[in-house]
């Protein structure tokens, strides 16, 4: 019998591919298991086998599968039915999907292996280089040698014309060897010779070292690490042997020689365990027990529950007895977190509860950990689990899920930008509860309006929580005019002296104080004094942002970088000034005011390292740092004891930011920050400097009045026509050429308005119109209720086919992204 696989790849094209199976694999290919395949003149991919066939493709001959990689597959179908949703709905491929889910330690590599095919006479061996020569000899020593080796080998870096020779001549062929990136993790253990497991062999050991003390010291510092003198055999590993006895590997080696010692390799799992200790959950308010009964009535009705708490109510304790629950009942649980950081506190808190239940996933983690990650879940299918993590996390093959808990629902985060798929996790983490029948809760204290309006609209239950736990103060918001006081003179800096006397009282009365500027680097651009001339970045459309402590002006898109010049490029005056203000220029003023304060910023910049937020956080936590300046960061997800100020330093730049979301997104920032403060028995101060006071969303933050803003808001969007009230398509028409992209945008966009009309805006530029050199022009596409969203979508999709086969548009790239954040 003759089989046919269709087999998905990790590229960006659309469907599966045909490969025919060899008859040699007839048994051992199977759907969902992993494939070696050929892709292209040479190149080698790995693939998944979707399904198997005897139908032979038509118009071409298949190639053959190379090899099946897993005697168990490392996917199940669950996830394929999830990934071949999310690329129909968000409009990408299925390939692309795969490429994002799989992490990076489970897709192999190819290795480009040189090898001895034969040996020239010795006519030809004189005509050769000095260097092809050499490359045989290595070659007829050790018959096959790795492309990537050569280069050290022969002592040069241009290898090319070196290999490109010795193949047209026959002397050498190329393969590719595949590898699996995943590698486990083994250490080796140092057990003690079988020979010698009584006190009387041991004692016979150590007369036979005396003449060798450092091997003595080494045999005494195994029996005291191994317990063995009072009747224990604990696990001894290398490291620790050496570790206490100061020894080396070599004196370890002899004592092997002597058959004293004996090493074995032993696989380790890299992730962290932890044991559950006895933590007393507190006791539920009356306003949390009748949350929670709500909760569970609703779940009997497989209602997704939106529950909106104000900061400090005790959400996370509602998610712990529902997750407590979910693993009682033998299922896995997935709690999802808007942003990596955000796992570095509450970890410890779900690992009080549940112990080595709880895994964390998030590309934070190494190929090796996130591989190890995805292999426990597989492997563990009927065993209740706990999973921490950042959107990826939906991906991994989960076979009895039973409660998702989307955490800081509102987050843009949550939304997936570049590259490919650009889904939404909240929303795709509904789907996949919906394919296992599973719970499905979202928590915020500032819902998204889509969010608040389903609940309004009965298509989630909406519960409330609107007092902090334990009766604790909603803090005081006050706002700081600073029209009057640049009028008086009064501003130092960035800094009122409000809010300067409140950091300085905070600090008197031992509590701290965190300050939040959303915008990181020291400032915002530099600019010359004289003529105006500001450095931009060569690949894109915006100022450089100026970082003091490296001495570098730096693209916040590309990462491109130059020094400081030391004067302007336009008139070569050197009067440069800096204009606006980020989280290290905060940092450095306010240290300047008050150089007794420890004050250490929390941003992109200083959290780079693997752990590098927990370290901050943990300090901050344990007051080592008075005062805590940082970007977005520090609004998600904190609790803090001693934190009485919160002081918000620009709330114009996020109220004036040109996007119909920016109201929104204003007030959740502010709300959420804000909310810091005062989480415990005193009432927290909250310092808004702003120049526009009576801005609407200013006074809905100062009365804690979510309800309205949620009115307002709602109001404008229905007559404007933006989201809820219809979907959102965009698509990002790109190319290097900025004629060539305003000529293919606007053909592109005619072409949707005979179908649309005025439902099309655009095309117009985005305010960064120019990233990576890649000129950019917009379309927004409005899609109402009563459309249906699938032939729509259908629709688009064709429409964007029919451009790209217009030799005009030839080198132009349209990038869609649906329900856009």
């Amino acid at each position: 019998m003759t089989l046919f696989a269709e087999v998905l790849l990790p590229i960006s094209l659309p469907g599966t591919f045909t490969y025919r199976v060899p008859f040699v694999l007839n048994d051992q290919a199977k759907v969902l298991h992993r494939v070696i395949v050929p892709f292209g003149n040479k190149r080698i991919t790995t693939g998944i086998i979707i399904s198997l066939h005897e139908q032979a493709p038509v118009g071409y001959e298949a190639k053959y599968i190379e090899e099946v990689i897993d005697d168990f597959p490392l996917i199940n179908q669950f996830q394929i039915d999830f990934w071949f949703w999310i690329a129909k709905y968000y409009m990408c491929h299925q390939g692309e999907v795969m490429s994002a889910a799989l992490p990076s330690g489970l897709k192999l590599h190819g290795e480009t292996i040189i090898v001895l095919n034969k040996l020239p006479d010795e006519l030809s061996m004189a005509e050769l280089s000095q260097k092809e020569t050499e490359t045989l000899y290595h070659l007829n020593d050790k018959a096959r040698i790795k492309l990537s080796d050569l280069p050290k080998l022969l002592g040069i870096k241009t290898i090319y014309p070196i290999i490109k020779s010795l193949w047209h001549q026959g002397f050498i062929r190329l393969e590719d060897e595949i590898k699996e990136k995943f590698k486990p993790l083994e250490v080796e253990m140092i057990h003690l010779n079988k020979m010698l497991m009584d006190n009387e062999s041991i004692n016979k050991a150590m007369d036979r070292l005396q003449k060798a003390p450092k091997q003595l010291d080494l045999l005494l510092a195994w029996l005291d690490l191994s317990g063995f003198l009072r009747n224990e055999i604990l696990p001894v590993t290398k490291t620790a042997l050496l570790k206490k006895s100061g020894a080396n590997s070599n004196l370890l080696q002899q004592l092997v020689k002597k058959e004293v010692f004996e090493i074995e390799k032993k696989q380790v799992s890299r992730l962290q365990s932890a044991k559950a200790s006895f933590t007393q959950m507190p006791e539920f308010s009356a306003h949390q027990n009748d949350a929670l009964e709500k909760i569970q009535k609703s779940f009997q009705e497989n209602r997704t529950v939106l529950l909106h708490g104000v900061t400090s109510s005790g959400k996370t304790e509602i998610y712990i007895k529902l997750i407590e629950e979910c693993l009682a009942n033998g299922k896995q649980a997935l709690y999802l977190l808007p942003e990596i950081a955000l796992t570095a506190q509450i970890i410890l808190r779900l690992q009080a509860y549940f112990g080595d239940k709880v895994q964390v996933y998030h590309s934070r983690f190494s190929e090796n950990e996130r591989a190890e990650v995805w292999r426990l879940v597989n492997s563990r299918k009927e065993e209740p689990c706990l999973i921490l993590g950042a959107r990826s996390a939906l991906f991994l093959p989960f076979s009895n899920l039973g409660l998702v808990i989307v955490d800081e629902e509102h987050e843009s985060t949550f939304k997936q930008m570049d590259p490919a798929p650009r889904y939404n996790g909240r929303d795709a983490a509904i789907k996949l509860a919906t394919m296992f029948d599973a719970k499905v809760i979202l928590g915020s204290a500032t819902p998204s309006l889509e969010s608040f309006y389903n609940a309004s609209q009965g298509k989630y239950e909406l519960i409330s929580l609107t007092e902090r736990f334990g009766n604790a103060l909603m803090p005081d918001i006050l706002v700081n005019d600073l029209k009057i006081d640049k009028k008086k003179k009064q501003m130092l800096g960035v800094f009122s002296p409000f809010l300067l006397r409140a950091v300085e009282t905070t600090k008197k009365e031992d509590r701290q104080s965190i300050l939040f500027q959303n915008r990181r680097g020291f400032s915002p651009l530099l600019e010359c004094d004289d003529c105006g001339w500001t450095p931009e970045c060569k690949h894109c459309d915006i100022s450089l942002t100026y970082h003091k402590r490296l001495n570098q002006l730096r693209c916040h898109y590309c990462g491109y970088n130059i020094n400081v010049p030391p004067a302007c490029i336009e008139c070569g005056s050197t009067n440069l000034k800096t204009k606006g203000f980020g989280t290290e220029k905060i940092e450095e003023d306010l240290q300047g005011f008050f150089p007794e304060l420890s004050i250490q910023r929390l941003d992109l910049d200083t959290t780079r390292s693997k752990y590098a937020y927990h370290n901050i956080i943990d300090a901050f936590h344990h007051r080592k740092i008075d005062v805590l300046v940082g970007t977005q960061m520090v609004t998600k997800g904190l609790d803090f004891d001693a934190v009485d100020l919160v002081g918000i330093l620009n709330a114009d730049a996020m109220l004036n930011y040109p996007d119909f979301r920016a109201s929104e997104r204003a007030f959740q920032l502010m709300q959420q920050v804000a909310g810091r403060a005062g989480r415990r028995e005193r009432a927290g101060k909250v310092i808004i400097q702003t120049h526009q006071p009576d801005h609407k969303v200013i006074n809905f933050i100062v009365d804690n009045d979510y309800n309205g803003f949620y009115k307002s808001e709602l109001k404008e969007r229905e007559e404007f026509l933006y989201p809820p009230f219809v979907k959102l398509i965009i698509l990002y028409i790109k190319h290097k050429d900025a004629e060539n992209v305003a000529f293919s945008a606007v053909h592109l966009a005619t072409d949707l308005k005979q179908m649309f009309g005025n439902l099309i805006l655009g095309p117009e530029e985005p305010p960064v119109a120019r990233l990576r050199n890649m000129y950019i022009r917009r379309i927004m596409i409005k899609i109402k209720p009563d459309f249906s969203l699938s032939k729509v979508k259908n629709a688009i999709q064709n429409t964007i086919n029919n451009f790209n086969k217009n030799k005009l548009n030839a080198g132009v790239r349209v990038v869609i992204d649906v329900d856009p954040a």
